[in-house]
């Protein structure tokens, strides 16, 4: 669960809403300047259900003892992330392969720094136990790529072609799953003043967050391209300005469905019950090329 507090209330949103919402992005990408991803539709599919392990888990609404409210996803224990995120990666791998190979790139990637430097670790690094059970799962996936790529690759392109294209669609859902966590947690209204963008990514451990324009994952414009650097930020009410802009049409409409409770303390059981009989809120966001 993706928890905000904003404005005395509690915003839950599942991560198969926020994947979902990821999948929308990826459906929508691609223009003159950024390439339409290959195989576009295994490629949607694997956005849409990178976190689908977590649809058990946000069923039945984990909880934080001590602060008596919903536990934020960044607060899992790391081994239950480990089950849960194994489970996930196995289920969609019996649908398509492919799409199985890039959403265990994205569980595991999130134990080694989004598979941005050798020995890089991920914000779900809790303890000795932690580590041990992350370094198996990344141990035992990685193994589980040699046939499954081989499974995935056809004669459409040479091997390194393949592969390359591979990591470009990897890096492709690490930008759409960050821009998918914005429109989940950001305000609706903008900032009085914004400062410089900053990277976005550690902020997310917060549960309160002020708008503020921020720096996307470096990504490029085509698998074999220069590297782009995308700016996003609030300007107008429910308007995401994005530079440069990488969608198929001027503007995209994105709903976001969440649960908005009362921030106050609950014992699990009232938790769950106030989650399961709030109508869903939906909030809708337009995304635009920036305007100066």
């Amino acid at each position: 669960m993706i928890v905000t507090r904003r404005d005395g209330a509690l915003h839950l949103i599942e991560q198969v809403e926020h994947g979902r919402i990821a999948g929308e992005l990826a459906a929508a990408w691609g223009n003159d300047r950024f390439e339409t991803p290959t195989p576009r539709s295994p490629v949607r599919t694997a956005a849409a259900r990178h976190d689908e392990g977590w649809r058990a888990w946000d069923a039945r609404v984990l909880f934080h003892e001590l602060d008596r409210r919903p536990l934020h996803f960044l607060e899992i224990d790391a081994t239950e992330h480990v089950r849960l995120y194994r489970q996930g990666v196995e289920r969609v791998a019996l649908g398509d392969v492919y799409v199985g190979v890039l959403v265990g790139m994205h569980w595991t990637g999130l134990y080694r720094g989004r598979w941005s430097a050798p020995g890089a670790r991920g914000r779900l690094d809790l303890g000795a136990e932690g580590r041990a059970a992350q370094d198996t799962a990344v141990d035992a996936e990685e193994r589980r790529w040699i046939e499954a790529k081989r499974l995935a690759w056809t004669d459409a392109e040479p091997r390194a072609a393949f592969e390359t294209r591979l990591w470009h669609n990897y890096e492709l859902l690490q930008l759409w799953d960050l821009l998918s966590l914005y429109l989940c947690v950001m305000p609706a209204q903008p900032a009085a003043e914004p400062g410089p963008a900053r990277p976005w990514g550690p902020q997310l451990a917060a549960l309160e967050h002020p708008a503020e324009d921020v720096l996307l994952p470096p990504v490029r414009r085509h698998p074999f391209g220069p590297v782009e650097r995308i700016t996003v930020g609030v300007r107008r009410p429910g308007v995401l300005w994005l530079d440069p802009y990488p969608f198929d049409r001027p503007d995209v409409t994105v709903d976001v469905v969440s649960a908005v409770v009362p921030d106050r303390a609950y014992d699990h059981a009232g938790l769950a019950a106030r989650v399961g009989r709030t109508p869903p809120t939906v909030t809708t966001w337009r995304l635009a090329p920036w305007r100066r």
